[in-house]
């Protein structure tokens, strides 16, 4: 029941569908929900800590959001054509970003999400998949009867997506070498 009843053990896989599976190996990003599972990991040490930073709220939130404005305005310069998008947030509503996701159109520029990652792994930057759609897992495949295919607005949102480094203590330098280097890598430059 721990962790949610996910595993990101490959031996344990039922299903690897298509996006999370090329010719570059294997999706660092992929995990499958077995069972309908919990989150039973807070220790009370932990408890205190989260009350703790829950004084830090208000300042980490508005920090995270000139982020977000940095990378929407740098991510905006380095790709006019659209081809890499920051999600929008709604007129008037303050957005907590606890990720930072794009959306990129892998397709079009004849590259992988998979070989992206890997990329920016080797230069130190390291990213993430948020989320693959509930409806794909394991679990709710075998409760639903879902399959690849049934969600295409969903399954297309997770075919782009790539959560980029986003956390309080990021200093703008850092989301400009963010931006910058995924520059470099979807335009196919070695470093």
């Amino acid at each position: 029941f721990c962790n949610h009843g996910i595993t990101k053990d490959p031996s344990r896989f039922e299903y690897i569908p298509r996006v999370a599976s090329d010719n570059d190996g294997p999706a660092p990003w992929y995990y499958e929900m077995k069972a309908l599972g919990f989150n039973y990991r807070l220790t009370d040490i932990q408890a205190a800590l989260g009350l703790s930073q829950l004084r830090r709220l208000k300042s980490s939130v508005q920090r995270r959001n000139e982020l977000a404005d940095t990378y929407r305005r740098l991510i905006a310069e380095r790709f006019p054509d659209g081809t890499v998008k920051v999600l929008k947030c709604l007129p008037g509503r303050t957005h907590a970003y606890h990720l930072m996701v794009v959306r990129i159109d892998f397709a079009r520029l004849g590259t992988s999400r998979a070989r992206v990652m890997h990329q920016l792994r080797e230069r130190g930057i390291g990213t993430q998949v948020h989320y693959i759609p509930v409806p794909l897992q394991p679990y709710y495949r075998r409760l639903t009867g879902s399959r690849e295919g049934d969600f295409p607005g969903a399954e297309q949102y997770y075919a782009q997506a790539l959560s980029l480094p986003m956390y309080p203590a990021l200093s703008d330098d850092d989301v400009a070498r963010v931006v910058d280097t995924l520059g470099e890598v979807l335009a196919g430059e070695r470093p």
